[in-house]
């Protein structure tokens, strides 16, 4: 299947490029080969096909982005068409969020480590305290602070005598999309 998409760079027109495997839909924001550059784009409808399909390139990737609504691409199409702009000027002038093109970054966790602290102090007591009641469950640097009572610092020198150990974990994606076709679950008689 092919799909047309527009990129930033200006070539005045969609271009033609392959599905990615699970599919894409129109307002889509992905990235594509263009010549040596992987560039990004939206996707704007259907490709029009009508050159060698073993010359056209496959969609690199979808990016993990809200995709753009039909509102959105109309009003850039309204306004490419009023201020004589062509599109991807337009979408160049809407798509300039910083690291929008970029994956979730890692984030650092604070969890209890194997070794015990030098000198134990009251604040270090709290932090170790707050560690073992939740059992192993990481925190945010601020969130194990403000839990312990104590200042960002402890638990840093916590991290540099092995107590706590701080790990990079992945940042949470967006949630899925909700579906409203689909069934809900039986519910018991005492339920309904």
């Amino acid at each position: 299947m092919l799909v047309a998409v527009l990129t930033t760079e200006p070539l005045g027109r969609a271009l033609d490029y392959r599905a990615p495997p699970g599919g894409c839909f129109v307002g889509a924001f992905v990235e594509v080969p263009l010549g040596p550059r992987r560039v990004m784009g939206v996707v704007w409808g259907p490709g029009e096909g009508g050159f060698d399909p073993a010359k056209i390139r496959p969609v690199g990737r979808v990016l993990d982005a809200a995709p753009m609504g039909d509102a959105m691409h109309a009003f850039l199409m309204r306004a490419a068409d009023y201020t004589l702009t062509p599109m991807p000027a337009m979408l160049r002038l809407a798509t300039r969020a910083p690291g929008l093109a970029d994956p979730p970054g890692p984030r650092r966790v604070y969890r209890r480590g194997r070794g015990e602290p030098d000198r134990m102090t009251d604040a270090r007591a709290r932090v170790m305290d707050v560690l073992d009641e939740y059992g192993g469950a990481a925190f945010n640097l601020g969130e194990l602070a403000a839990l312990a009572g104590v200042s960002t610092s402890v638990v840093k020198g916590l991290v540099k005598q092995g107590a706590v150990a701080e790990e990079d974990a992945p940042r949470d994606l967006p949630y899925p999309r909700l579906d409203p076709g689909l069934p809900g679950k039986a519910l018991a008689e005492d339920q309904a």
